[in-house]
C-alpha cells in the first residue's frame, strides 16, 4: 500500500508531468505556426485544396498582424515550456523498507528507543496516539525532545522516519494496511497512560489502564499479526564459497604440518558420485609425530558478508573436532595471524553446523591475542579447514585422533542470516512471581513492595501480554525491566539479566531502550524472557558503557523459554486474577517501606501500638517501571520540578 504523503507525491508528481506535456505541445504549435510560410506548402497539397489552403494560411497572417503581442506571448510560453522541461522532477519519497514499528513511541521509553534505532540507520515507524504529540515530542527540540526529522534524517544522519497514528486499543486501527507497509519487526512499549486529570490531580486518562492498553491491546495485536506481518521464523542460506567440481576447488591449496617439518598429509577433491551430493571430499592422514596438523586454504577471496550473520557448513563427518579459519584483508601481511573457530561433527551423520561470527576468536602464533579485535566480516580474504591435536592455545583438542580422516562437505560454503525477535516487549520484573503467589496472603505481603501493592492489577496484566507475545507463533524477545530510572550517577553500568523473576535493582531509560535495539537486531536474544537491570558491584559500574559483544554474552547466558526446565528454571506459570486490593492502611504501610528503602523516612516503630505518621515519599527523576510512582499517595505533595514535568507532558508509567 501507498501511504497518504507517497500518494499525495505520486499525484502530484503525475500532474506536472501532464503540465510538462501540455506546454510542450503548446509551444511545438506556436513554433509550427511561427515558421510557416506558402513556399514550405507542398505543390500537391496546393492543387488539391489551393484556395481552402490559402484562405486559412491568409487567415492567420493577418490575425498574427493584427495582434502583434501574440508572437511574443508565443515566445514567452515557449520559453516557460522550456523552464518546465528543464526543471528537475520532485525528489522522490523516502523508501519504506525492513522498518521496525515501534507501539508507543511518545513515551519516555518509546521516544529513546526510535532515536537509537534511527542512529543505527534502521528505517522507523513511529506509533503513536497523537501525531501533534509525535511532532512535538519527535521532532521538537528542548527538554525531553528528540529533535528528529520525519523522512531521511537532517546532516545526513543515518535512518528513516515515519510517523503513523495507531490506537492499539482499536483493533481497526491495528489493521490499517497503511501502517504496516515496509515493517518487519514491532517494538512494544506501550503502558498505562498516565498524567495530570482535567479536573485536577494526576491519574490514569482516558481509560487507558495496563488492562486496556498491555493485557487487551498487546493480545489484540498480536491477533491481527498474522494478517499484516509476514512471520520469519527459520534461518536462511546462501551459498558464497562453491566447492562441487575440479575447478571450483583449485582456489584451495594444502596447508599441511609439512611447512613446520611434519609429514601429515591431506587434499581437497570432488565428492565422489557414490557420496550422494555435488560437493567437496577434505581426506587426509594425520601424524602427530614433528606436526599435528592438516590444512587447506583458499586463495584471495574478497568476500563481503557484513550482511550475514556467521558461516554455514553441512557435513559428514567421522567424530571428530576441526576448525575453520579465516583471514581477514588486514591480515594478508601479517604472518601466523588469522580468526579460528571450531565446529564438531558426529561420526557417519550429516550435520547442518552454524558458526556465527562471534565465535571466531583472534589467533596470533597459534595463541588466542586478548586484544584481538572481533571479525568483521566485511574484510574477508581467505578460507581455512584445520584439523589439528591441539584447539586453543596447545591445549589438546579433546576430539581428534591420528591417523586417516575424511570430511564431506555438501555444496561448499554457505553464509546464514539467523532469525532475529519480530517482536520485542518491555515487561517488568515481579511479573512472574506474582503469577505464582496468587491469592496467598502471607507470600505477598513478605514479597517486594511492586508485588505486595500490584495497583489496578498491574502486574497481572502485563503477564497476560506477555503470554501473547509469547504465543504468537512469532520470533520475540520479553525484557522485564527493574525499576526505570533517569539518572545515570556512578556510571557507566554494565547490565545484568536474568531469569525466573529472582532479582531486583533499578536500570536508567536509557539502558533498557539500548537494550531493546540490540534486542531488535541480534538473533541471540530470540526466544528468551529475562529481567535487567544495572549491575552496581564495584567492578561493573564507571569503567565503561555496554558494547555489542557484551550484548552477545548478557544474551547467550540465558535459555530459551522453551528449554527453561533443562537449566532448572520452572515453565512459566499459569496467569492468575489480579488479588483483591489493598486497604488504604495497608498502602500506607508499604509507601512507609519504600520510604525507608529510599532513605526517606524513619524505619517503622513496632509494638507501640500507636498511629504511624503518613509518610510523604517523594518520587525520583523519572520513577515509575515498578511501580514506584504509584505507590505515591496520590495527594502527597511532588517536587517542583516533578511537578512541572507532570505538567508539560503525558507520561506512560509501567508499573
Amino acid at each position: 500500500m501507498i501511504d497518504p504523503g507517497t500518494k499525495h507525491l505520486s499525484e502530484e508528481g503525475a500532474y506536472v508531468e501532464m503540465r510538462y506535456t501540455g506546454m510542450r505541445i503548446l509551444r511545438d504549435r506556436v513554433a509550427c505556426a511561427a515558421s510557416l510560410a506558402l513556399d514550405q506548402i507542398p505543390i500537391e497539397a496546393l492543387a488539391a485544396g489551393g484556395v481552402v489552403l490559402a484562405g486559412l494560411v491568409g487567415t492567420i497572417a493577418f490575425q498574427m498582424q493584427q495582434q502583434p503581442g501574440a508572437a511574443g506571448d508565443g515566445v514567452a510560453l515557449s520559453e516557460a515550456a522550456n523552464a518546465a522541461e528543464m526543471a528537475p522532477p520532485p525528489p522522490p519519497p523516502p523508501p519504506r523498507e525492513n522498518a521496525v514499528l515501534v507501539m508507543g513511541a511518545t513515551g519516555r521509553l518509546g521516544r529513546r528507543v526510535v532515536a537509537k534505532l534511527l542512529a543505527m540507520g534502521r528505517t522507523v515507524v513511529a506509533g503513536c496516539r497523537s501525531l501533534d504529540k509525535a511532532r512535538d515530542v519527535l521532532l521538537g527540540t528542548g527538554e525531553g525532545r528528540m529533535g528528529l526529522s520525519a523522512g531521511f534524517q537532517e546532516g545526513g544522519r543515518p535512518g528513516i522516519l515515519f510517523l503513523e497514528q495507531v490506537d492499539i486499543t482499536n483493533p481497526e486501527s491495528l489493521r490499517r494496511s497503511e501502517l504496516w507497509e515496509g515493517v518487519q519487526q514491532v517494538v512494544l512499549t506501550v503502558g498505562t497512560v498516565f498524567g495530570p486529570l482535567p479536573e485536577g490531580g494526576f491519574g490514569v486518562l482516558d481509560g487507558m489502564t495496563s488492562e486496556r492498553v498491555e493485557a487487551e491491546g498487546i493480545s489484540s495485536l498480536v491477533s491481527v499479526l498474522r494478517e499484516v506481518l509476514p512471520k520469519k521464523a527459520t534461518r536462511s542460506s546462501q551459498l558464497v564459497l562453491p566447492m562441487r567440481t575440479a575447478e571450483e576447488l583449485a582456489v584451495w591449496n594444502r596447508l599441511d604440518d609439512v611447512i613446520m617439518g611434519g609429514s601429515s598429509d591431506s587434499g581437497l577433491q570432488p565428492a565422489p558420485e557414490g557420496a550422494g551430493v555435488a560437493g567437496a571430499v577434505w581426506r587426509g592422514n594425520l601424524v602427530v609425530e614433528g606436526g599435528g596438523f592438516c590444512g587447506a586454504r583458499s586463495n584471495k577471496l574478497g568476500l563481503d558478508l557484513a550482511g550475514y550473520d556467521g558461516v554455514h557448513l553441512r557435513l559428514l563427518g567421522d567424530g571428530q573436532t576441526f576448525k575453520l579459519n579465516i583471514k581477514t584483508i588486514d591480515q594478508e601481511d601479517v604472518p601466523e595471524s588469522t580468526y579460528q573457530a571450531t565446529f564438531d561433527t558426529v561420526s557417519g551423520q550429516w550435520a547442518d553446523v552454524y558458526i556465527p561470527w562471534h565465535n571466531f576468536v583472534p589467533v596470533k602464533r597459534a595463541q588466542s591475542d586478548p586484544e584481538g579485535a572481533p571479525l568483521d566480516p566485511s574484510r574477508i580474504s581467505k578460507l581455512g579447514l584445520v584439523l589439528s591435536r591441539f584447539e586453543y592455545n596447545k591445549m589438546p583438542n579433546p576430539d581428534y585422533k591420528p591417523g586417516p580422516f575424511e570430511l564431506l562437505i555438501e555444496g561448499g560454503i554457505h553464509a546464514y542470516n539467523d532469525v532475529r525477535p519480530q517482536l520485542v516487549m518491555i515487561s517488568s520484573a515481579g511479573v512472574e512471581r506474582n503469577a505464582i503467589i496468587g491469592d496467598d496472603e502471607v507470600k505477598r505481603a513478605a514479597d517486594i513492595p511492586i508485588v505486595q501493592l500490584n495497583p489496578n492489577g498491574t502486574l497481572n496484566h502485563k503477564y497476560t501480554a506477555e503470554i501473547a507475545v509469547r504465543s504468537s507463533g512469532y520470533p520475540y524477545s520479553v525484557v522485564r525491566s527493574t525499576g526505570m530510572i533517569d539518572s545515570f550517577e556512578g556510571g557507566p553500568y554494565l547490565l545484568q539479566a536474568d531469569q525466573g523473576d529472582e532479582i531486583v535493582g533499578q536500570i536508567s531509560r536509557e539502558e533498557v531502550a539500548e537494550c531493546l535495539v540490540m534486542a531488535v537486531s541480534m538473533p541471540e536474544a530470540t526466544g528468551k524472557t529475562f529481567e535487567l537491570r544495572r549491575n552496581e558491584a564495584a567492578e561493573s559500574k564507571g569503567k565503561r558503557p555496554m558494547g555489542r559483544q557484551d550484548y552477545v554474552r548478557l544474551f547467550l547466558k540465558l535459555a530459551l523459554d522453551k528449554h527453561r526446565w533443562r537449566v532448572g528454571l520452572q515453565p512459566m506459570p499459569k496467569p492468575v486474577p489480579p488479588p483483591s486490593p489493598v486497604t488504604e492502611e495497608r498502602r500506607r504501610e508499604i509507601v512507609a517501606q519504600v520510604a525507608v528503602i529510599r532513605g526517606q523516612g524513619p524505619p517503622p516503630s513496632s509494638g507501640s501500638g500507636q498511629p504511624q505518621p503518613q509518610v510523604q515519599v517523594q518520587p525520583g527523576p523519572g520513577d515509575g517501571a515498578n511501580g514506584a510512582s504509584v505507590l505515591v499517595q496520590p495527594q502527597a505533595t511532588a517536587t517542583a520540578e516533578v511537578k512541572a514535568e507532570k505538567q508539560r507532558e503525558t507520561v506512560g508509567v509501567r508499573a
